[in-house]
């Protein structure tokens, strides 16, 4: 039980990472620029005891898609839920301290065999409904995946640079993304329920601390699910996001879509 508890005392300080150094779920946006309010209604900040942990995104007034790394811990390579009364969210805000409105989570569910890298997504029920405004609206599901070397959107409040500051403006940057053949061939870990970003060369950006379960949309559709990268934040692997096509009728299943 101390190490379940020092466990989460560490995620709240450093953000949530893999059991590996060459595999870090560190949710961050590098190179980002700040968003204005009501550009991206639909993601929300996930915090554990009102900090900030990870993103997610509004699918419904209802349900909230994020990564399963951030509603569970993982000791001794065993997983373990979060207490949902610990768990919030706020919506409707670009700030992740103040602003927009603050809900309790009621219950989530993580994808069934979840473990470490595979199935790293979750959906999120919250406790009472949101009200949708300019602020605060769902974003749909898409059915494909965009487009090889399409400019995808990604959002989050990570922090700046390695160990730098969190943001007080929630960033955002786009990203190209990549075929599964050619994805697969730079990281050998990667299946068909994963989906490859890759930064610019010569602006490197991309997600590290605080963007994991944070939304990759291509042509207002939710295409990904922050993950995790291989290596360094902007570095040369690409980053890589739970794939919504993939998903999409098992969110459906467990929401009410």
């Amino acid at each position: 039980m101390k190490l379940f508890i020092a466990t989460v005392l560490t995620l709240l300080v450093l953000g949530v990472q893999a059991k590996s150094l060459d595999y870090q779920l560190q949710p961050r946006i590098v190179q980002g620029r700040n968003a204005s309010l009501g550009q991206f209604p639909y993601i929300i900040s996930l915090r554990y005891r009102n900090t900030h942990i990870c993103g997610g995104s509004i699918i419904s007034a209802n349900y909230i898609v994020t990564a399963a790394h951030c509603v569970t811990n993982e000791v001794d390579d065993e997983v373990f839920d979060m207490e949902t009364r610990h768990l919030s969210i706020r919506a409707g805000s670009i700030r992740p301290r103040t602003g927009g409105v603050i809900v309790q989570v009621a219950e989530f569910t993580k994808y069934p065999g979840y473990h470490g890298v595979l199935g790293d997504i979750a959906v999120v029920r919250l406790a009472e409904p949101l009200n949708f405004t300019n602020h605060i609206s769902a974003i749909n599901l898409t059915e494909s995946d965009p487009p090889d070397f399409a400019n995808v959107l990604i959002a989050g409040w990570g922090r700046l640079f390695e160990n730098g500051p969190s943001p007080r403006i929630l960033k955002y940057t786009s990203m190209a993304s990549l075929s599964h053949d050619l994805c697969s061939m730079l990281n050998p870990r990667i299946d068909e329920s994963l989906l490859c970003m890759m930064p610019g060369r010569l602006n490197p950006t991309g997600i590290c601390n605080g963007d994991s379960g944070g939304p990759a949309v291509y042509n207002g559709h939710l295409v990904g699910v922050v993950n995790y990268i291989r290596g360094d934040c902007g570095g040369r692997n690409p980053d890589v996001f739970a794939r919504i096509a993939h998903y999409a009728d098992w969110i459906r299943e467990n929401s009410d879509l």
